[in-house]
């Protein structure tokens, strides 16, 4: 198996990836924009007002987030660039 700088081995290091995506993204992903009292949507959704407009409200909770994310991971990833660049 190949192995990185630091004697650390890839697998280890794509298992400690996963592991902070699931916890920073996945969990409260779930916890604070979808939310644990959404319910079941039926197959056809779209045709009932209500489910439609729950949905709407999870959809746009959804791009909030991740456009958030991007914003913050831009920033982050500059700051980070300027502060080794130094």
């Amino acid at each position: 198996m190949s192995h990185q700088k630091g004697g650390h081995d890839v697998l280890t290091t794509n298992l400690i990836s996963l592991l902070v995506f699931v916890v920073f993204l996945i969990v409260p992903g779930f916890l604070f924009v979808i939310g644990t009292n959404t319910g079941v949507y039926s197959r056809f959704w779209f045709l009932d007002p209500k489910q439609r407009a729950a949905y709407w409200v999870i959809s746009k909770r959804m791009f909030c987030w991740f456009a958030g994310a991007a914003v913050f991971g831009a920033i982050w990833s500059f700051t980070l660039w300027v502060a080794l660049r130094a």
